[in-house]
């Protein structure tokens, strides 16, 4: 039986688009994006060393103007706690869970195993 390779190290770079991905879904699940979401997901992508042209995208995204872009689940199982965090935090960061949004959090945690 050939030996299993651990699957390959992701960049921080790399990981923080991905989760930028599945957080602006998240934002959106109650059907609107607060500008405290807006801001926490701006921040956060600014602070992980996104490209100008995604943190355009991402702005276009938060306001309706372009399609969400799906994430890479499969690279997002790798940092399930990360992940599971950054969604908590980013439902908290207007003070106010929809219940949509505590749907979602569930979702995404059996969606990551």
């Amino acid at each position: 039986m050939p030996a299993t390779t651990p699957p390959p190290s992701i960049s921080n770079s790399v990981f923080a688009s991905e989760l930028v991905k599945l957080l602006v879904q998240v934002a959106w699940a109650d059907g609107d994006v607060a500008m405290a979401e807006q801001d926490a997901l701006l921040a956060f992508a600014r602070r992980n060393g996104l490209p100008q042209a995604e943190l355009d995208g991402l702005q276009a995204q938060l306001t309706g103007r372009a399609p969400l872009a799906p994430p890479n689940l499969g690279l997002l199982r790798q940092r399930r706690t990360d992940v599971l965090r950054a969604v908590k935090d980013l439902l908290l960061s207007d003070l106010e869970v929809a219940e949509e949004e505590e749907e979602i959090l569930s979702q995404i945690a059996m969606l990551l195993g």
